[in-house]
């Protein structure tokens, strides 16, 4: 069984706008139109630009628009939903509601593939060296990582990350640097117990199960491991998917994984993953994720959570953004009552050049896989950097935080 390190979040993706002293920011809510219910996570566009971002987890969104964009429109999607299309003026500086309807197939115009779910699985990794970048690639990301004792964030770090994204058909690495990090740790919160979180920036990055298939196998082995199954279809951003759910086979006794994969009808390319560990009460998680602990210290692994995302541009299919959840419980010996604690990180792409605007990440700024940022931010503290988001507020949503230092980022050298 493979080594498993933590990975982390991605809720967006978010392309740099242009300067401009016009910027304006349109706000809304996105509900599910036949009960009212918020949205969270739907995808917010412009629909002639790179420019986007989503929803919280109660359905409210914002999006800051340049000038030269303010004219255009907006493009709202949720999985299984019909997308919907709003001028961009019809704002008129006030907040939105948008309300989606349930996507509805008329199954006599679907063509369905006289395939099973296994050979549809295979087929979607076999066309992995077509679907995805055959040449390396330079990534900005936004990074976070918390640390929470029950309801209290004892622990958070952000950081802005450049990332040398290695090729989908090779085994190269992809290497990660830090350009800005700063960092937040409540000793008077933590009471005997000090926790840290060890190479989340490179975690998050190898969940990406379209450069690493198939959750600790083969391709000639995943059907001797895992059950597949063909679930109802979803649209998304009005592309129509299938939905394979999996699970390890009951006589396996290893942990493995069960989830859901999104394979896109048209190119069979692999959109979307969400998949969970199968820790839940097995002991051995212990020994995956608990590097070092005091012998008198019980560690059990509730659940561990895993998102990965990707969005098609141009014919191609690109890393878009991760998430990791890691709940436990710990129990001192002689103590009665045990402390639940949740790591949470988040990875979130800003920006993607071409392999002609790539530049080497220096030694010095390079993040190993055994690195702990909370050790590296000293080196990279910037206090102007931040400007108006000059505190940490961990319940702000990790689009809302890539929207505030935008400028920033665009000020690069």
């Amino acid at each position: 069984m493979k080594k498993v390190i933590l990975s982390a979040i991605l809720l967006l993706i978010l392309s740099v706008i242009a300067l401009g002293q016009e910027v304006i920011t349109v706000s809304g809510k996105v509900l599910d139109a036949s009960n009212k219910r918020p949205l969270g996570f739907a995808s917010i566009y412009i629909n002639t630009s790179n420019i986007s971002n989503v929803s919280n987890m109660d359905g409210v969104f914002s999006i800051k628009i340049p000038p030269s964009n303010r004219n255009d429109t907006l493009l709202i999607s949720y999985l299984g939903y019909k997308s919907a299309k709003i001028a961009i003026n019809n704002f008129n500086n006030k907040e939105l509601t948008i309300n989606l309807e349930p996507s509805v197939y008329n199954l006599e115009q679907v063509v369905v593939k006289p395939q099973d779910a296994v050979s549809m699985m295979k087929a979607a990794i076999l066309n992995i060296t077509k679907n995805y970048p055959a040449k390396p690639m330079q990534m900005t990301a936004f990074y976070r990582e918390m640390i929470q004792k029950r309801n209290t964030y004892v622990s958070i770090n952000e950081a802005v990350l450049d990332i040398d994204k290695a090729s989908y058909r090779g085994y190269r690495a992809d290497q990660i640097g830090i350009y800005k990090a700063r960092g937040n740790h409540d000793e008077n919160r933590i009471d005997t117990l000090l926790m840290r979180f060890q190479g989340g920036p490179h975690s998050a990055l190898e969940i990406d199960i379209a450069k690493s298939p198939f959750l600790w196998t083969d391709l000639v082995d995943i059907d001797q491991v895992y059950n597949f199954r063909l679930e109802d279809p979803v649209t998304i951003n009005d592309r129509f998917f299938y939905v394979i759910s999996f699970n390890k086979k009951p006589s396996n006794p290893d942990m493995y994984f069960r989830g859901k994969v999104y394979i896109d009808s048209e190119t069979t390319a692999i959109g979307r993953v969400e998949f969970n560990m199968n820790v839940e009460n097995d002991p051995r998680a212990n020994n995956l994720f608990v590097r070092k602990k005091p012998a008198n210290l019980k560690i059990d692994i509730s659940s561990a959570k895993y998102i990965v995302n990707y969005r098609e541009s141009d014919g191609l299919w690109y890393f878009d953004h991760s998430r990791t959840e890691l709940m436990f419980n710990v129990k001192w010996d002689k103590k009665w009552f045990s402390s639940t604690y949740t790591v949470t990180s988040e990875l979130a792409i800003t920006d993607i050049l071409d392999g002609t605007e790539r530049s080497r990440i220096a030694i010095e700024d390079r993040i190993r896989q055994n690195d702990f940022i909370s050790n590296r931010i000293n080196d990279y503290t910037d206090d102007n950097f931040w400007e108006d988001y000059n505190v940490i507020e961990p319940e702000e949503s990790i689009e809302r935080v890539i929207n505030r230092i935008i400028r920033q980022l665009r000020r690069r050298s």
